[in-house]
């Protein structure tokens, strides 16, 4: 069998009253439901096979833009179920499909033919996403649009994406880091009520530095001896019912491969879990059930407006335990294995701002001498 390049077709060959018989094969187009249309062309000849499947594949591109009746919703959907999902994690899955039933299917761009978008349209719609959005939502999920309409693109169904012409409103970002220093920390964990799951939570994630939904979809299967596994996670889904849809969290795969690590339990949490009642899958639990996300940082919140501490979020917990590591003077590499870091870059950025309030140190010793 001959096979030609990509998007070229291909040609096998058959024995047929003893002469070789030619067959060729090529996609001409995409239904109405995205999936690909293909034509074959039999010959005794070969040459006949490869100009009949020239003259479709010419056909083909003069006509799909015009004949071309699939809507952007339709397409985003057999895009992210037929190509994406086979390369992505199920939690990342999610967030595709999370863009689709939030900040696709309810506008109008949603059942507008593809071919048919224009560069005002897309502006349009981007900026009725930020009477509702903030911007860092609307550029996560500008990047999974535009990542669609390259797919448009290079199956010939649109002449030219439009979406790098779109403009965004700029995302404002801290650069620096907010983590607790190490005398707000003992002063939050000598605060805590070991009582309420919640500041457990928060105790627990102080030595392990885990994020929300990684410490709130531990089950007691993730603990071997004095190793916590990390495999799981208690993710937020989304269901469609007749108002709209409905959120609720379930345990789903961990977002990349580098999230699924070991670590170490100091003692302290040994005492803490041995005391947790096991009534549930979950370590962590209201009433047998996963805990909401909204209840730890709640939480946090309020403890530091009790205890006057800067606002920090439930966040900053996971990246106090990167700085404590830091400053215990643990190896870079060694951080980016404890904290599930698929790229280095995160943990140096948690480094540099430790090296920071080092120089601080320094010049301070400096001025003393």
């Amino acid at each position: 069998m001959a096979r030609r390049a990509n998007g070229e077709g291909s040609i096998t060959t058959t024995i047929r009253n003893g002469k070789t018989y030619y067959r060729g094969s090529v996609t001409i187009g995409i239904d109405n439901k995205g999936k690909a249309i293909r034509k074959t062309f039999g010959s005794f000849k070969k040459a006949i096979v490869i100009d009949k499947m020239n003259d479709a594949k010419y056909e083909s591109k003069n006509n799909i833009l015009s004949n071309s009746d699939v809507s952007f919703g339709d397409l985003y959907k057999y895009w992210i179920n037929e190509f994406k999902k086979v390369e992505i994690k199920g939690y990342t899955f999610s967030k595709y499909e999370e863009v689709y039933k939030l900040r696709i299917e309810p506008y109008n761009i949603s059942s507008k033919n593809i071919n048919k978008i224009t560069l005002p349209d897309l502006q349009n719609y981007f900026n009725e996403l930020s009477e509702k959005y903030s911007p860092s939502v609307i550029r996560r999920s500008y990047i999974y649009i535009n990542a669609c309409f390259e797919f448009a693109s290079m199956q010939g169904m649109i002449k030219k994406n439009f979406c790098p012409g779109v403009v965004l409103q700029k995302v404002k970002t801290e650069k620096k880091i907010k983590v607790f220093t190490k005398e707000e920390q003992n002063l939050i964990i000598q605060n805590l009520d070991l009582r309420n799951i919640v500041d457990c939570v928060i105790y627990f994630t102080f030595y392990t530095g885990l994020r929300l939904g990684e410490v709130l979809g531990l089950t007691w299967d993730c603990i071997d001896g004095k190793i916590l596994k990390i495999k799981q996670q208690y993710a937020r889904v989304l269901t469609k019912n007749n108002n709209g849809y409905n959120v609720h969290y379930e345990l789903s795969s961990l977002k990349t491969n580098e999230s699924e690590r070991e670590i170490p339990i100091p003692d302290k949490l040994i005492d803490l879990l041995n005391n947790l009642p096991k009534n549930s899958e979950f370590i962590f639990n209201s009433n047998g059930q996963g805990l909401d996300h909204k209840r730890p940082q709640r939480r946090i919140t309020k403890i530091c407006k009790d205890l006057e501490i800067p606002h920090r979020s439930f966040h900053s917990i996971r990246h106090s335990y990167a700085t404590r590591l830091f400053e215990l003077g643990i190896p870079i590499k060694t951080v980016q294995s404890l904290m599930g870091h698929t790229d280095i870059s995160t943990t140096m950025n948690i480094y540099t701002h430790v090296m920071q309030d080092k120089k601080m140190e320094i010049l301070e010793k400096l001025n003393n001498l």
